[in-house]
């Protein structure tokens, strides 16, 4: 027969395994290390205290600096809206001798056949002459330009009429567009009339009419129009212009603009 098993009571003992464990831990690490941790957490804190003590006393420094940073922005931004780039206003001069725009009005287009008699021998009168004379600023739009280092884009070559008054004379596009106007209806009403014509007329046409076709489309007025109420009977349904309303440059202000900066009078070749 088996001898059974007996049980007895076994008396729970106090579990020091853990803090003999932190003894042992403890005297493992050592004084040394535990100095040298201790150590370790003393020079950060010290090199922290020491970059918040230099950044206290720099303080005043850097808030002046940021301050002065801030006004000089303000300044240049303020400056800016005050003075704003040069405006290249449609039709302007790109070189910059004359760089403030002209006022502008609303201007309804209207007919004077006096510029272009309806009979065609009327254009060689006097009175036509004048007409298209009048059109014309004293100087006939030839300007002189002092010291064009100042400019820039200028034409390549200036006219060679001023070089006799220290200064460089140009021509002005809306002068020259009026008289390539000129010399087409001029050179239409000669053949028309059989008129005698100078033996250039054809190039001086041909070279009109391209310069004017650049100038339309460098101006591209976009005015709407409606239909005509002027045509002949045979050509209704189209459009004569006369009722649409434009946006212009003051031609009065513009004439006297170039007369005020005109090349001596002498200095105009054909004066």
């Amino acid at each position: 027969m088996a001898v059974p098993h007996k049980y007895e009571t076994v008396q729970l003992e106090d579990n020091d395994h853990s803090e003999s464990s932190t003894e042992v831990d403890e005297s493992v690490v050592g004084d040394d290390a535990k100095h040298w941790t201790a150590g370790t957490r003393r020079s950060r804190r010290s090199q922290t205290g020491r970059l918040a003590s230099v950044f206290r006393s720099y303080r005043w420094m850097i808030d002046t600096v940021l301050i002065l940073v801030s006004l000089c922005l303000l300044i240049r931004d303020q400056w800016s809206k005050q003075c704003p780039a040069p405006l290249l206003e449609i039709g302007g001069d790109y070189t910059g001798v004359r760089s403030e725009p002209f006022k502008r009005r609303i201007t309804r287009f209207t007919s004077d056949q006096g510029y272009m008699p309806n009979n065609t021998a009327d254009f060689f009168k006097d009175e036509t002459l004048q007409k298209w004379n009048k059109l014309m600023p004293k100087g006939i739009g030839f300007v002189g330009v002092n010291d064009t280092s100042k400019y820039q884009n200028l034409p390549t070559q200036a006219l060679d009429w001023g070089d006799d008054f220290g200064q460089s004379v140009y021509s002005t596009s809306v002068t020259h567009t009026l008289h390539c106007l000129y010399i087409i209806a001029w050179t239409y009403s000669g053949i028309k009339t059989g008129q005698s014509l100078p033996d250039d007329h054809h190039w001086h046409m041909v070279h009109c009419i391209d310069y004017m076709r650049n100038a339309i489309m460098c101006n591209a007025d976009i005015a709407l129009e409606g239909r005509e109420t002027t045509f002949p009977e045979s050509q209704r349904g189209g459009s004569d212009g006369w009722d649409s309303t434009h946006i212009c440059r003051d031609y009065n202000e513009v004439l006297g603009y170039l007369e005020s900066v005109r090349a001596p009078d002498s200095s105009i070749h054909g004066q």
